[in-house]
């Protein structure tokens, strides 16, 4: 019996230790995914819900890969980030959300939430960049 409440109150402890140490992490207001300054987009820009995401149960480094939990968070745009155009770089601005193949980018992870079951994930072009 005490061994049990030994592991009722190790487990509350960790879970009040964790939701601490998120609680200064608190999602961004909604937004519009626009490309960096000098580059064309050749669709709408993308309205973005950081409320959305998180409710998904995704966290921050999902998409903000590079951060380390301590210092500020970089967009994607950043320079030194996905700042260059085209569509093959590993680095664009454009494969950072479109590569169907990698679970970081948006394209990427809403095809792996469709196939996970969630039909809501928008994968089409008209879902993402609405006309104003």
């Amino acid at each position: 019996m005490r061994t049990r409440i030994f592991q009722i109150a190790v487990t509350i402890a960790f879970l009040l230790c964790v939701g601490n140490a998120y609680a200064g992490t608190t999602a961004p207001a909604d937004m519009m995914l626009v490309a960096p300054a000098g580059m064309q987009a050749r669709k709408p820009d993308v309205p973005f819900s950081h409320t959305l995401h998180a409710k998904q149960g995704l966290e921050c480094k999902t998409c903000h890969h590079t951060w380390n939990g301590a210092s500020e968070m970089r967009k994607c745009g950043s320079p030194g980030c996905h700042d260059q155009p085209g569509k093959k770089d590993g680095m664009s601005f454009y494969k950072a959300f479109h590569d169907s193949r990698s679970e970081k980018s948006c394209v990427g992870c809403h095809k792996a939430a469709k196939k996970a079951g969630n039909i809501k994930a928008p994968t089409s072009c008209r879902q993402c960049h609405v006309k104003k």
